[in-house]
């Protein structure tokens, strides 16, 4: 059984990098939620960060020296 591809989620793993961690996790890349003119690497980096400060408190981008995409 074959999916239509406007049923297929995209998703994106958003890599950051401290001095003392490596931290990935996957979002998915929600329309609606998309900033206007937002590219999709500064979208799952904003959604991630924002997730990540929601859920854990933690504001990610702040500790992070670099941030990253892992390719699928």
């Amino acid at each position: 059984m074959s999916e239509d591809i406007d049923e297929i989620e995209m998703t994106r793993t958003v890599m950051f990098v401290g001095d003392y961690f490596a931290l990935t996790t996957t979002v998915y890349l929600d329309e609606k939620l998309r900033a206007e003119g937002e590219d999709d690497d500064a979208f799952a980096e904003r959604l991630a960060g924002e997730f990540l400060k929601g859920h854990y408190g933690w504001d990610i981008a702040a500790v992070s020296n670099e941030v990253g995409f892992v390719e699928d």
